[in-house]
């Protein structure tokens, strides 16, 4: 196993890569040959790893020859970082989908992603329809079909009238449903999960972070497309006239108060619900979920910190201090981890309130 240097001595803090390469523990095989470990967590796309290691005897290029789609499952272990000496961080399981050889000297470089490239979920052009039907039953349809495990955590449950999957992949129409339903989609280790980024923002933050912690840092406030509500408007044929309804948010990211700006919506599909109250309700959680698409990276933020006893993952959220104005919790969209160095690159936006 490759110990990456973290200090010296007998007690000294060291980092261990696990590399299981098919089933098989291969991390004596290749510790004195990895030279590069590089991993990315990402809030809504595919997780990667990517593996760098010297082939002096060829064996990469010969009878170890790695072939596309060949399953990796990456563990990183700290010793003498805690009372409990040894820490475990599992970094999940990835299938090979490019690799690169070069030389001299020979080196072969090793890309994963979190999903099967052979899964049916992203390749497989579909047509299909469903009528009077959730966005939870379609994605239960097609994790039962792809016989994939189906993780649901979120509480606006949308319907639909009618859904066509026109010549497109599975998992491209759920990206296409989730992105209206104010949904977050995500392939990770053979698992589809679906959930919203609001439930996971109220939650306490995992881990304090301050100016003292950051390598370096960088804060941006964007004025590109942020509202201060959402105007949503139907035509009801029951009651044969047009119906609006406003959502308002207590105030745009970085802006002061009351700086008035309306997002417009017009939604052309059947409204559910027996009363008008109930339609409004729903109209409003729509108008809501859209607001918070447009408004969500109204503020957000860069840090790169050393890597941490905690294993950080994207949609962890992490208070931010030290900073003046942009203090405040913020949710993690990306992290990527060199583990030759140890040290953590982060993507943050900042919480939404009164959403």
């Amino acid at each position: 196993m490759k110990t990456l240097p973290l200090g010296e001595g007998e007690f000294a803090r060291r980092g261990t890569l696990v590399v299981i390469y098919e089933g098989k523990d291969i991390s004596l095989d290749i510790a004195d040959s990895i030279l590069e470990c590089t991993y990315r967590d990402s809030i809504n796309e595919f997780d990667t790893i990517d593996l760098t290691l010297e082939d002096r005897k060829d064996l990469w290029i010969g009878a170890w020859s790695p072939q596309k789609g060949d399953k990796l499952q990456i563990k990183h272990k700290l010793t003498n970082w805690s009372s409990q000496k040894v820490i475990e961080h599992n970094l999940g399981e990835f299938y090979i989908d490019n690799i690169d050889y070069s030389g001299p000297p020979s080196i072969i470089s090793l890309r994963g992603i979190s999903v099967d490239i052979a899964s049916n979920i992203m390749d497989a052009k579909e047509y299909k329809s469903w009528e009077d039907v959730t966005i939870e039953k379609i994605a239960q349809d097609i994790a039962k079909k792809c016989k994939i495990k189906l993780e649901c955590d979120f509480k606006f449950n949308r319907v639909y009238k009618r859904v066509e999957q026109k010549l497109e992949s599975d998992y491209t129409l759920l990206k296409r449903l989730c992105r209206e339903a104010g949904i977050t989609i995500k392939l990770y280790s053979d698992r589809l999960i679906l959930f919203e980024e609001s439930e996971y923002e109220s939650r306490d933050p995992q881990m304090k972070i301050s100016k003292l912690d950051c390598k370096d840092y960088r804060f941006s406030i964007d004025d590109t497309d942020t509202y201060s509500g959402c105007r949503i408007s139907y035509y009801d044929y029951m009651l044969d006239k047009k119906i609006e309804h406003t959502f308002n948010t207590k105030q745009r990211p970085g802006y002061k108060k009351n700086t008035q700006r309306l997002l417009f919506l017009n939604y052309d599909a059947a409204v559910p619900g027996e009363t008008q109250q109930q339609k409004k309700e729903y109209l409003l959680k729509i108008a809501q979920k859209e607001l918070r698409e447009k408004n969500k990276t109204g503020i957000t933020c860069s840090i790169t910190i050393m890597g941490q006893e905690q294993q950080l993952s994207a949609s962890d959220i992490v208070a931010i201090y030290s900073f003046g104005r942009f203090d405040g919790n913020y949710i993690i969209t990306e992290v990527t981890t060199d583990y030759s160095e140890y040290q953590h690159s982060i993507s943050l936006r900042k919480c939404l309130e009164g959403y």
